[in-house]
């Protein structure tokens, strides 16, 4: 099935990767239908590189919105998951969202192989339960696949099939793309890692410490157990600075008992991670 290919791009003072951006999508064997850029607030010249950009041949619509709605530091969370969110609706309001088209994220500081997008149709034409799907990703400079890459379908470069993403919806939070994940596993959908095909993007915790996202997932309902293990992950990659910084945002919030998320069916998604993690080990045995 040639699937049409929908994407949204959240940019801020990203004029060192522009180019490689551009290289990546204008090499793919895929057409992209629309791609929408979300710059938001740049002052390296990021908004002034992009009104001078050509369309990539393969690209039918290129679409580039100047915006200064999440301005200041470096975002995540709700302030990034608002500007994916902005290219996701502008995509919606040029051309209706079919059941089996696919619509992603595609972040400034990712960079897909050519066979990226083709290969994931081909994984959704294959598993009609499919709702999101990633390739592996590899950390920039080193090339060493990420910790994460085994199962963790990657927010940066991931892709929903239509049908998924009109149902489940992303969702706008801390953490939108676990949240956004788990909202879809709940209503029946299947998210995976695909083999056979690669991208290059940042380390986690590179622009936003590993702090971030312990509290995240205190915020979700994950449990000290899982923080306890996601400890002994990195301290396992010796990474036991990562790892107690990771902590430190976890139990800061633990102790001073900061609000946590009031989906209740989302929250419990989360605090039940590790039994299902393990029972879906011995399913496979």
């Amino acid at each position: 099935m040639k699937r049409r290919v929908f994407l949204s791009t959240p940019l801020r003072n990203e004029i060192d990767n522009i180019d490689r951006l551009f290289a990546s999508v204008a090499a793919q064997d895929h057409p992209i239908d629309i791609w929408v850029i979300v710059e938001n607030g740049s002052t390296d010249g990021s908004r002034e590189d992009l009104a001078n950009r050509s369309v990539p041949k393969n690209v039918r619509e290129l679409v580039v919105l100047n915006e200064d709605t999440e301005s200041g530091d470096y975002a995540l969370g709700a302030k990034y998951a608002r500007i994916v969110n902005r290219g996701f609706e502008e995509i919606k309001t040029r051309t209706d969202l079919g059941a089996e088209d696919l619509i992603g994220i595609l972040d400034a500081d990712s960079f897909p192989d050519p066979n990226y997008y083709s290969t994931l149709s081909a994984a959704f034409d294959a598993n009609p339960r499919l709702g999101i799907a990633s390739g592996k990703s590899l950390d920039e400079g080193s090339d060493k696949v990420s910790i994460h890459a085994a199962d963790w379908v990657r927010g940066s470069c991931r892709m929903w099939r239509g049908q998924c993403m009109l149902q489940s919806g992303y969702t706008i939070g801390p953490s939108a793309d676990t949240l956004s994940l788990a909202r879809a596993e709940i209503d029946g959908w299947e998210a995976k890692v695909i083999d056979g095909t690669l991208f290059r993007a940042r380390e986690v915790g590179t622009r936003s410490k590993q702090r971030y996202y312990g509290a995240s997932a205190y915020f979700r309902g994950n449990t000290p157990a899982y923080a306890m293990l996601r400890f002994a992950k990195f301290v396992g990659y010796g990474r036991f600075g990562d790892g107690y910084d990771y902590l430190a945002g976890y139990f800061g919030d633990y102790l001073k008992r900061a609000p946590r998320l009031e989906d209740v069916p989302l929250r419990e998604y989360f605090g039940s991670y590790i039994s299902r993690k393990i029972s879906r080990r011995f399913s496979r045995a």
